[in-house]
């Protein structure tokens, strides 16, 4: 999964020391030479500390990363030496600690990987070493065995799904879809349809080209259903567009999309006849679609998007919008503490707050008033004025609180989401209220008696 699919295939299908045949990718034309395989080996989690150097060979530096080095052997504790020496700015502050990763993933420096999978026990910590960005030591901090089948089945099918390996499965798929709902093409129509591709086509201009006769002809049949040249030109027309492909192969692939739309209509049709639930099933589906869209169109965005609307229904119905104790106060999020620390410290310290200290956080969420339950990392803070740390769900918090906000109605900014869904019940109210006066319903009274008797029965 590291690779485009036809690389990765040709490399596992060929012997250590063998050559591949020759392979194309859409990077270009490949040949390899296969001098190893080893086993996975799962991930590793280390922490390190980082010596940047322009030249890893200069003295200076190696000099430094063996004094650590034999602080380290002599008792001094690897956090303190890490925060005093490390150039990672990202994890210095937490021990240097990084997150797990496997072979292939730090492939820019592989003499750190190299070193990290070597190392056998937690808390071992490796001799200096260099590499092209400086000098490194670390520890091991656990090792990862590769996970079972099972534990990893969801998030391969997720890779599968996005890698170019389904491409060849869906094809494969179509081919037999095609053949087995007897798809048969005429070859001298379709090289008189293809000989028609020119740029017109990439440009998505394209019009027909042949004879009217011609139209008449049969492309290609799918069990006993022929389509002509005429029904291809049209969908031509329909679905083209723009394409940086040269016009044979874009023709090609709107042809086979063509072909699988019909193989697609025959199968629909063949399911309808032969089992009564799936067309049940389908006119629910489309019906569905149909209600959604109108919703969407009449009530959704309708409400999403009139803000004239939401400021009137918000001013006559204030008294649903009461809010009670609230705290005004915004939250800094990031997955290494070190982070939120060092911030604290800067606020504390009155400095100045730069962008690049805002940005070393995950996410900030701006200034605003919140009531108890409304957030989990405000309900585990004192409800006063000040700076606290939170952590939760292995994530860490700064939250700076300002002032208390007595209870009151919720201005409209505050009250917004709740707005516009209230606004939306509102116009759906009127909506379905416009329905019954357009289209009243008259209901039978014995009729309605006799089913509910009958259901009462069952």
């Amino acid at each position: 999964m590291q690779m485009v699919y036809p690389f990765e295939l040709a490399a596992y299908n060929t012997k250590v020391g063998s050559l591949s045949s020759i392979v194309r990718t859409r990077f270009g034309y490949h040949l390899l030479k296969v001098t190893d395989k080893k086993p996975a080996r799962g991930e590793v989690e280390i922490s390190h500390i980082l010596l940047r150097a322009a030249n890893p060979d200069d003295n200076k530096v190696k000099n430094t990363a063996f004094e650590i080095f034999d602080q380290l052997k002599a008792g001094r504790s690897w956090d303190d030496l890490c925060k005093e020496f490390s150039d990672d700015g990202n994890t210095k502050n937490s021990g240097g600690r990084l997150r797990p990763f496997g072979v292939g993933a730090l492939a820019s420096v592989p003499e750190f990987e190299s070193t990290a999978f070597s190392m056998q026990k937690p808390g071992d910590i490796s001799d200096p070493f260099k590499s092209a960005i400086g000098w490194h030591i670390i520890r091991l901090e656990k090792k990862i065995p590769l996970p079972s089948y099972a534990e990893i089945e969801s998030s391969l099918k997720r890779k599968v799904a996005r890698d170019e390996r389904l491409q060849v499965s869906q094809k494969s798929m179509a081919s037999k879809r095609r053949k087995d709902f007897q798809w048969i093409e005429m070859d001298e129509t379709k090289k008189l349809v293809f000989a028609s591709a020119d740029s017109t086509l990439t440009q998505g201009k394209w019009v027909k080209k042949w004879s009217d006769e011609a139209n008449k002809k049969t492309l290609f049949t799918v069990g006993t259903k022929k389509y002509t040249c005429a029904d291809f030109a049209a969908y031509i027309r329909k679905n083209q567009v723009r394409s940086d492909v040269s016009p044979a192969t874009y023709m090609d692939l709107l042809y086979l999309n063509f072909v699988d739309e019909k193989v697609n209509e025959t199968e629909e049709e063949k399911l309808m006849r032969e089992k009564p639930d799936f067309k049940n099933l389908l006119n629910e589906y489309y019906e569905g679609i149909l209600f959604f869209e109108i919703m969407e169109k009449e009530i959704w965005n309708k409400a999403t998007a009139d803000s004239a609307g939401q400021q009137k229904f918000y001013q006559s119905h204030l008294e649903k919008y009461k809010a009670g104790d609230r705290i005004e106060a915004r939250i800094f999020m990031a997955t290494d503490k070190g982070v939120v620390d060092a911030f604290r410290k800067k606020v504390e310290a009155g400095d100045s707050i730069k962008n690049e200290d805002v940005k070393k956080f995950k996410s900030v969420q701006p200034f605003r008033n919140y009531e108890k339950g409304e957030s989990k990392v405000i309900d585990k803070i004192t409800w006063a004025a000040g700076l606290y740390d939170v952590e939760l769900d292995k994530n860490y918090y700064l939250v700076e609180a300002v002032r208390l906000v007595a209870p009151g109605i919720k201005t409209f900014e505050e009250a917004r989401a709740s707005i516009i869904t209230d606004y939306q019940a509102e116009l759906e109210k009127m909506w379905l209220a416009s329905l019954r006066k357009k289209y009243p319903v008259a209901i039978n009274k014995n009729g309605k008696k006799a089913v509910l008797n009958a259901l009462v029965k069952k």
